[in-house]
């Protein structure tokens, strides 16, 4: 329990140390093998042991065993192998109906995904579900058996296959949700390719989480025993759910107006309030009613604090004047940016120029990852000087009007989404890649 504490801990602190840009880039690298685009071996491989390593978790490993035994009960004079490979169906097919949910609500999912409430309420379930995988948090909904054995046949041991795919634990239940949870949010628009795409990848991490029946029950495979080394499997997938939680928990606190480094000393703060509260309850205390009543603590402390912050703003802004105009322009390293459209195709007319959009949003990663690429790729810094530069940003009433325009259909699916006009507004390029960063630079240049 203390070593679960501490890895939450430590996860949410690297994001202050130097090693943060490697955290970020094994994110952007995890976010990109969920990603129903990725169809590389080396995507489902990942997946394919991420269900291997979840197979082993303290909760889930010690029942393989008893598990076959009950199935070959079942099967009296048939064959041995029956009933075990239609237990081991049943849950890949579970696993298989999650990932075509996954991948026909991607482009929905990702709508969605522009509120900063709804990247907040995410984050929350997420660190839901890693307290609850690491045994801090009971959560009811992943705490059933599903083995109910009263159907005898091959049919009935299907059956309890699938409602063992997703249930069956207290465990591979909170991991499964985040993996849905990642290949949505990872998901542009909805095809047949992406459908697939997310199913077979669910359909893969199941077969790695139903391995070891295989083994057990078809080939007869004696499995290493059971120990103490599962609790830490259980520990680095609850580290690993927190930690994606950590990065919703950023874009919704960059969608409600925060800076980056209030962030992390929210992040921080909150941790050790949590953790002091969890550790002043009496001892004798379950770990997850302890952890229960220190969420809830610590919700009626932040509820408190937003209601006194906007009892504060409300009886400020009484004497305040509001601005008459935005500011047009933001700088972003030596690049200046139009947040007004009509100064900035006014400056295009005037200069001759031709005019990038960038449709940005602070929830999306790739936003950022492509407003980091402006500086650090000289051609194409160096390209964007030459031009007027306008970023459209998709709290903005214009982003509306660009989203409604046929000409614009990516921006239903999703960010982000770079365009080149003339000064005169006419379409000349477009692009939802933002790593075509020698193809931006080349048409600019030209």
């Amino acid at each position: 329990m203390k070593k679960a504490l501490l890895l939450f801990f430590v996860l949410l602190t690297s994001y202050a140390s130097p090693a943060a840009s490697l955290v970020s880039n094994m994110n952007d690298w995890v976010s990109a093998q969920l990603s129903t685009d990725s169809t590389s071996l080396l995507s489902f491989v990942f997946l394919l042991i991420g269900g291997l390593a979840a197979s082993l978790l303290p909760c889930v490993y010690p029942l393989y065993p008893i598990t076959i035994n009950i199935l070959k009960a079942r099967g009296n004079n048939e064959k041995k192998a029956l009933h075990p490979i239609a237990y081991f169906l049943g849950m890949i097919s579970m696993y298989l109906v999650f990932g075509i949910i996954a991948g026909t609500t991607g482009g929905a999912f990702n709508e969605v995904l522009r509120f900063p409430f709804t990247n907040l309420l995410i984050a929350v379930v997420l660190i839901l579900l890693g307290l609850s995988s690491a045994e801090l948090l009971h959560i009811p909904l992943f705490s059933g058996s599903g083995r109910d054995t009263s159907k005898k046949g091959a049919l009935g041991t299907y059956l309890m296959g699938i409602s063992a795919g997703l249930l069956s634990s207290a465990c591979v239940g909170p991991v499964v949700v985040s993996i849905l949870i990642g290949i949505a949010s990872n998901t542009t628009g909805i095809s047949f390719a992406t459908v697939v795409g997310a199913s077979l990848k669910l359909l893969v991490f199941g077969i790695g989480v139903g391995m070891p029946f295989l083994l057990i029950g078809v080939v007869g495979a004696k499995l290493p025993k059971s120990g103490g080394w599962m609790k830490y499997v259980q520990y680095a997938f609850a580290a690993l759910i927190i930690y994606f939680a950590y990065g919703y928990l950023e874009k919704a606190l960059l969608g409600f107006g925060f800076e980056d480094r209030s962030i992390v000393g929210i992040a921080f703060g909150t941790t050790v309030l949590l953790m002091g509260i969890y550790h002043l309850q009496k001892k004798e205390l379950m770990p997850h009613q302890k952890m229960r009543t220190s969420l809830l603590t610590l919700a009626a402390i932040l509820g408190g604090l937003i209601l006194l912050r906007s009892f504060t703003i409300g009886s400020s802004g009484a004497n305040e004047t509001s601005p008459t105009s935005a500011v047009a322009i933001e700088k972003k390293g030596n690049l200046d940016w139009f947040t007004d459209k009509d100064a900035a195709y006014s400056q295009a007319k005037k200069n001759g120029k031709l005019v990038f959009l960038d449709f940005h949003g602070d929830w999306c990663t790739n936003c950022k990852a492509f407003q980091k690429l402006t500086q650090e790729d000289d051609e194409l810094n160096t390209a964007l000087q030459n031009a007027v530069l306008y970023k459209v940003y998709d709290t903005s009433e214009e982003f509306k009007v660009y989203q409604n325009d046929p000409r614009f259909p990516e921006l239903k699916v999703g960010l982000p989404f770079l365009v080149i006009t003339d000064s005169e507004g006419n379409l000349l390029y477009k692009t939802n890649d933002y790593q075509k960063s020698d193809e931006i630079a080349l048409f600019l240049s030209e």
